[in-house]
């Protein structure tokens, strides 16, 4: 367990803005806890304006990219 902790200690972080009702806040997460956070809310993704599958989501793309961004899903017909 303390090995585990370790390691989630050593994977990089990103500045995320996620957005919410009550408006944009900017954190810090990792890789996994930006896929954790988007399955848990039935949050949408976005590196760079650009919907992406958390679960084809690499750390090269997040490396890369200018903003990332965790925003509600839309839900259409209601």
């Amino acid at each position: 367990m303390h090995m585990q902790n370790e390691q989630e200690n050593n994977l990089p972080t990103y500045t995320v803005t996620v957005a919410d009702p009550t408006g944009d806040t900017n954190v810090q997460m990792t890789r996994p806890e930006i896929v954790a956070t988007a399955a848990e809310s039935k949050s949408w993704v976005f590196v760079d304006d650009r919907l992406v599958d958390t679960s084809a989501l690499t750390d090269a793309q997040l490396n890369a990219a200018d903003a990332i961004r965790l925003m509600p899903g839309l839900v259409g017909g209601q």
